[in-house]
């Protein structure tokens, strides 16, 4: 809007507008913001003053007075995810959470019975005497209270059960490919059966087929015979027959099943039996948590399952939990009932703490079980556990030593901090090896369920004695699984043996990650070995032109390297971008010294050290002094290259001399003399004499022969000059 002014006299009217509703929010603005400002900086001062501490908060309302004291239910830490085996159990069947056990707690293990659960670092903010106060403690004080343990606590049980998931799948995986047949579950209706897809096959493609493959090797037949080639005749012959009826008798009334699972069933038994054989063994004198009676059933493999349950989750959490004392067993003298298993089990107060923190396979299926009615809580297990639990704080408040409880209590979660990464490194390393092994065990069992598939069309191609070579290879594949599986379980075994030898050693943790990394990569070696087929059957003309050994080869060559492959990239990155940092880093250093050096010299000496400084390589040459250099080299070369060859090389060779000639012209080349003829001339007879004058002539007398001069040896060539050094005093170019 314009507005117009009373113009002054002698002037005219300028138009001027007005502030817009924009330009005066912003002064508003700007206006608001220095005045909060100067308030905030009242209360900042005020606040700044000296004054009485208080506590932020007054009291301990806002932290647990101890957290993880509620029991682990069947169901954390992956159990449904990676299923278990029933190992004490002839039908070795999967187990996903709990499941009912019979008979005393004493036949299984620790891990049996509470899997991963109660693996949980306890802290209370009760101080020790507070804990040590009526039976169950008293609350802390409001001036106890941290917050800062209570979250960090909290991070370190988040490391952990990431190591505890990963030592869950690991020990799931390995019991699995342990089974004789960990794809029954695929086998029925694929292979056993009796409408099978394999029998489908059988029946509707392969008798079928059988026919028209008869007529067309017959026909084959009837041109070699023509040929007059009778042996490639009785061969096809032989060959068809063989393969009609090798084949119909290996498919007939389910025979390929009793074959696998004979099959299958001897590996399994084989691999049981060396695994008995060496880890029973090593395992003379086991202490809890992996503690089992001598009879009892596939005992070593039940403790080397627990033997990696107690390195990669139980330790880690009783060293976390009592500190240094949590590596053996812990003396508990306790007066409760024991009901998880003998008394060796009942008196290691670590394994106490654990059962109290979970609820067990065999008390999730009581009801009442024995801790509610101890506990006078029939119906609330979940509340009888804490209670349990309060109760055992106030016997290691009580029994303990003070540096105990105070790493029991989670006044060092930096510890736990640590030792949770250690856990998570370890599973890693003892986890992936055990992984990788048992997941090529089940690549071959799912090899060997594809074979049987794909034998019926396979056999009806391979009829024709021209195309023996696919089932030669379908033959050489078959077998070759079964080897693999069973040396595979051999490797396993010696992995496992090292493992449960390594773990129970009383090392430091580090040195226990090396001796495992070292295992591990001699394993690798062994397994490469293995997978070369130096083991395998070869079979002659045999040809995998279906791929799927080759396919599963080229993933069970790839599995061994992958960890070493990834950290070798990884090495070989780093090392590359170090070595070009180091590089660079060394260069500008080197620069900046020698610039530095030359400008106090030229200031203060002006330019009198420059020639010591690069004799001794701290200042390089400018480029005209390196030209100066070069120039200098060149000519002190020349100079001796004439000193010593100048004389012989300066004389030229002297030309033979020309032949004498009595005034006769010579053509051509004096250089050259011309080639005279040395045959001799046929004697004629002198014609009659002339009437002579009174007077004879007087005779003149032959010139005397000339000796010839000697051949005049040529000229050595003269020696080639020596190269030119284009690096100056200091070495550089």
């Amino acid at each position: 809007m314009l507005t117009r002014f009373r113009p002054r006299s002698g002037r005219p009217a300028r138009p001027r507008t007005r502030r817009s509703l924009r330009e005066n929010l912003i002064s508003t603005g700007i206006a608001a913001r220095a005045v909060l400002f100067l308030v905030l900086g009242v209360i900042a001062l005020s606040f700044s003053a000296p004054q009485q501490a208080q506590a932020l908060f007054d009291t301990c309302d806002w932290a647990q007075q101890s957290i993880n004291q509620k029991a682990d239910m069947p169901g954390p830490a992956a159990e449904n995810i990676f299923p278990s085996v029933k190992q004490w159990d002839g039908k070795r069947e999967l187990v996903a959470g709990a499941t009912k056990m019979d008979g005393p707690a004493s036949k299984y293990t620790l891990y049996e019975l509470s899997a991963m659960r109660g693996l949980n670092w306890a802290s209370t903010q009760q101080s020790q005497h507070d804990a040590q106060q009526g039976d169950r403690g008293q609350a802390a004080d409001d001036d106890e209270c941290s917050l800062q343990n209570e979250i960090y606590n909290s991070i370190a049980q988040a490391i952990f059960d990431l190591s505890k998931i990963m030592s869950r799948a690991a020990i799931s995986i390995k019991e699995i490919s342990s089974n004789p047949s960990p794809l029954a579950a695929l086998y029925d209706g694929t292979v056993s059966g009796d409408d099978s897809v394999v029998d489908r096959l059988n029946n509707g493609v392969f008798k079928l087929a059988v026919p028209t493959m008869i007529l067309l090797t017959g026909l084959w037949v009837f041109g070699k015979w023509r040929k007059g080639d009778m042996r490639e005749v009785w061969s096809g012959v032989g060959w068809a027959a063989f393969v009609v009826i090798a084949v119909s008798a290996f498919l007939v009334n389910g025979n390929y099943v009793a074959v696998v699972e004979t099959a299958d069933s001897g590996i399994a038994q084989g691999n049981a039996a060396l695994t008995e054989a060496v880890l029973d063994g090593a395992i003379d004198g086991v202490d809890p948590p992996c503690d089992l009676p001598d009879n009892a059933p596939q005992r070593g493999m039940r403790i080397s399952s627990c033997a990696m349950y107690d390195t990669l989750a139980f330790r880690p959490w009783a060293i976390g939990q009592f500190g240094d004392p949590g590596k053996a067993r812990m003396e508990y003298k306790g007066a409760q009932k024991c009901d998880f298993g003998s008394e060796k089990r009942c008196t290691d107060l670590r394994v106490k703490q654990v059962i109290i923190q979970s609820v067990t396979n065999i008390e999730y299926y009581q009801h009442p079980s024995p801790v509610e009615i101890e506990e006078n809580e029939k119906g609330d297990i979940i509340k009888a556990k804490e209670n349990q639990y309060g109760e055992l704080r106030h016997y290691i408040a009580k029994n303990e030593n003070a540096r105990i409880y105070e790493q029991w209590s989670g006044d060092k979660p930096a510890n736990r901090i640590s030792i949770g990464v250690y856990a998570l490194v370890a599973s890693l390393i003892v986890g992936l090896m055990v992984i990788v092994l048992s997941a090529l065990t089940l690549l071959w069992h799912a090899v060997t369920l594809i074979m049987v598939i794909l034998l019926p069309l396979v056999a009806i191609i391979s009829i024709h004695p021209t195309q023996q070579k696919l089932l030669r290879g379908w033959w050489q594949t078959f077998v070759h699984s079964f080897v693999l599986r069973a040396g595979f379980g051999v490797i396993l075994t010696i992995l496992l043996l090292f493992y449960q030898l390594i773990l129970p050693l009383q090392i430091p943790l580090g040195m226990q990650l090396l001796m495992l990394l070292l295992v591990t990569i001699a394993v690798i070696m062994l397994l490469k070995n293995l997978l070369s087929g130096k083991f395998s059957p070869q079979v002659q003309g045999a040809d995998d032109a279906l791929g799927v050994g080759d396919m599963a080869g080229k993933v069970t060559a790839m599995a061994p390297g992958l960890a070493a492959s990834a950290a070798g990239s990884t090495a070989r990155t780093t090392g590359r971008v170090a070595s070009t940092t180091a590089k660079g880093t060394v260069r500008a250093t080197g620069s900046t010294a020698r610039g530095t050096a030359w400008a106090v010299d030229k200031l203060a000496f002006k330019g009198k050290g420059r020639a010591k400084m690069q004799e001794k390589g701290w200042l390089g040459q400018s480029k005209r002094e390196q030209r100066q250099t070069a120039y200098q080299s060149s000519q002190v070369a020349q100079k001796n290259y004439d000193r010593e060859f100048g004389e012989q090389g300066g004389q030229d060779s002297p030309a033979p001399e020309a032949p004498r000639t009595r005034g006769r012209r010579v053509s051509g080349s004096s250089s050259a003399p011309a080639s005279q003829s040395t045959t001799p001339t046929e004697s004629r007879p002198a014609p009659a004499p002339a009437p002579a004058p009174a007077a004879p002539a007087p005779q003149v007398p032959a010139p005397r022969p000339r000796p010839a001069d000697p051949p005049v040896a040529p000229a050595a060539p003269a020696p080639t000059p020596p190269r030119r050094d284009p690096r100056g005093p200091s070495g550089r170019v």
